[in-house]
């Protein structure tokens, strides 16, 4: 795919990154995830928010993996190393699925090193596997994914060299990293929908094709909505933002909140996910963002009434017209598309696209209004410039 699939230029570079990947590295990749038993993810921040996505579509799969996280109640071993030979003895071939584009992340790190002693000190090299997604394949995990298992390199997360801009520019590269994590919750996506359907791995395009087609509309549709309208003018102003779901949905708001709190924190305002231990109440005034593909889950439903009762104002992306979240919600976004049992869904990955381009619209925003934002944001050095 070389032809634009929206105005905005970062969206087209990841769609452009994924067709740059190489075949055979993709092929090996693939060929490890289809062959496990039991897929390990480990990641840090919004890259985990990604991968967490992507691997509760693979639980749901009529083909599904499992999934067991290091951060489960029931995971067996204080570290890799020690339920490594627990979880072979279970499910077979083990997969340590790491996604990192730095390659330098601490805990996936740790969880490389773990691995990768085990192996060195079992010989088996059959059983286990450190499948790394990174744009540094000469990092530390990159390494050890290289030497223990594989690499799959993905463009995005290159270092910023350009010194001054306008926020606009970043309407053509996006965020650091956010280059990156969309790509590869995308490519793992088309991963997903391949190994469900027992396709080879030359069909793992052919899913995200059409699907970057659709994306790309939707981007450009939701940034001149009322909707995304709507969020600018109240995240522009002097008040707490709060973000919810649960599972998916929740991932994408811990993702989204992360870069929406750099631009809030400049202007001395607080950003939030709804659920954790550390959210405030909200005050009359504060704004709720909510993604929930069914619109009808009782707690996200519940903290949405409970906010407005209490004068806060409430926007929804949902994937289902007509919903009772849809019809509480001030202003709503819809990604239309409906969960075929059995199947990926796709819902959580356009909901982090469509929320991706809130940060940078919010900073050409304030600038507009004539409000002095810290250099680093000015700069995005975390920006793929």
């Amino acid at each position: 795919m070389t032809q634009a699939v929206s105005s905005l230029g970062y969206i087209n570079r990841i769609f452009q990154n994924i067709e740059l990947v190489d075949a055979t590295q993709q092929e090996n990749f693939y060929y490890s995830l289809v062959k496990s038993g039991v897929i390990i993810p480990s990641a840090e921040g919004r890259s985990k928010g990604a991968l967490s996505i992507i691997c509760s579509e693979m639980a749901k799969m009529s083909k599904g993996k499992i999934i067991v996280d290091r951060s489960d109640l029931g995971f067996p071993g204080r570290s890799i190393s020690e339920a490594a030979p627990i979880l072979k003895h279970r499910y077979g071939y083990v997969s340590l699925l790491i996604n990192s584009g730095s390659g330098k992340s601490l805990m996936p790190l740790i969880d490389a090193q773990s691995m990768a002693l085990y192996i060195e000190k079992t010989g088996d090299v059959k059983n286990f596997s450190i499948d790394v997604m990174t744009s540094d394949p000469n990092s530390p995990i990159g390494k050890l994914g290289e030497k223990y298992g594989n690499v799959l390199v993905i463009k995005g997360r290159e270092e910023n060299k350009r010194t001054e801009g306008e926020a606009r520019e970043f309407q053509a590269y996006g965020i650091l990293e956010d280059v990156f994590i969309l790509s590869s919750m995308v490519l793992l996506y088309g991963m997903a929908c391949a190994m469900n359907d027992e396709k080879p791995p030359e069909k793992i395009r052919d899913y995200i094709r059409p699907l970057s087609v659709e994306i790309g509309s939707m981007v450009d549709d939701i940034i001149k909505s009322k909707f995304f309208e709507f969020l600018l003018d109240n995240l522009e102003e002097r008040k707490a933002c709060f973000f919810a779901g649960l599972g998916s949905g929740q991932e994408v708001a811990r993702m989204t909140a992360v870069r929406v709190g750099h631009v809030k924190r400049a202007i001395g305002d607080h950003v939030y996910v709804a659920g954790e231990s550390s959210t405030p109440a909200p005050r009359a005034g504060d704004i709720l963002i909510v993604i929930s593909q069914s619109g009808e889950t009782e707690i996200v439903l519940s903290w949405c009434k409970n906010f407005k009762r209490l004068g806060g104002k409430l926007a929804a992306i949902v994937g289902r017209p007509g919903s009772t979240l849809q019809s509480i919600a001030d202003e709503s976004y819809v990604i239309s598309g409906e969960r075929v049992p059995g199947k990926p869904s796709d819902f959580y990955i356009k909901a982090a696209f469509a929320l991706s381009p809130l940060p940078i619209y919010l900073v050409g925003r304030i600038e507009e209004r004539g409000l002095k934002l810290p250099e680093y944001i000015l700069k995005w050095y975390h920006s793929v410039m």
